[in-house]
């Protein structure tokens, strides 16, 4: 096999064009709704379950034979491709098929965090101001800001508020509304 073709594939990872099919028709399949097409790419090629350039000629012959299709700028799998992931997943490793389907889950869930919420970080005089925004279609449902040390510090506040806002939104209101107990020097939410 040409070297080339192997670049960027990790240990468990598929090389041949019909299996980087099959992998992304299951993967598209598993997440339950369309994604853009540098997403797909993103997680299969950028996680190293597939070559980047036959992963991109593979969805283009998905596309070109009708068993993915491309709406809205989001790729979808058709019943075609359905029907051959459900038939021939069992020639996938269990751990990639998986590992797939998991990323494209928490990219969706990603993407409606991003669409549902606002950032905001702001340069200040000494550290930065990060203001955490959730949405109710286009009014404010809840802010919070806090000014933290450095730009690095309000990234990663960023990202672990985007990873799950509900949970950020549930236990301000269980704290706000006397719903957190303070156990041994923590807060103990119940978020039933």
């Amino acid at each position: 096999m040409n070297s080339a073709f192997q670049k960027g594939v990790e240990p468990g990872g598929v090389y041949s064009r019909d299996e980087i099919q099959l992998l992304i028709c299951y993967m598209l399949a598993g997440a339950g709704a369309p994604m853009p097409r540098q997403d797909v790419l993103d997680i299969v090629a950028g996680g190293g379950m597939a070559n980047c350039f036959e992963t991109g000629a593979a969805l283009d012959d998905l596309l070109r034979h009708g068993s993915v299709v491309e709406e809205n700028d989001c790729l979808s799998v058709t019943e075609a491709g359905r029907k051959a992931s459900d038939t021939l997943y069992n020639r996938l490793p269990f751990t990639l098929r998986e590992r797939s389907v998991q990323a494209a889950v928490r990219l969706l869930a990603r993407r409606r965090s991003e669409r549902e919420t606002k950032v905001d970080i702001t340069a200040l005089s000494v550290g930065q101001l990060i203001t955490c925004t959730i949405l109710d279609g286009e009014e404010p449902l809840m802010a919070v800001s806090a000014r933290v040390a450095d730009l690095k510090q309000a990234e990663m506040i960023r990202d672990r508020f985007l990873d799950n806002p509900t949970l950020v939104y549930r236990s301000l209101i269980a704290v706000m509304t006397g719903g957190a107990i303070p156990q041994n020097n923590q807060i103990v939410i119940d978020l039933k």
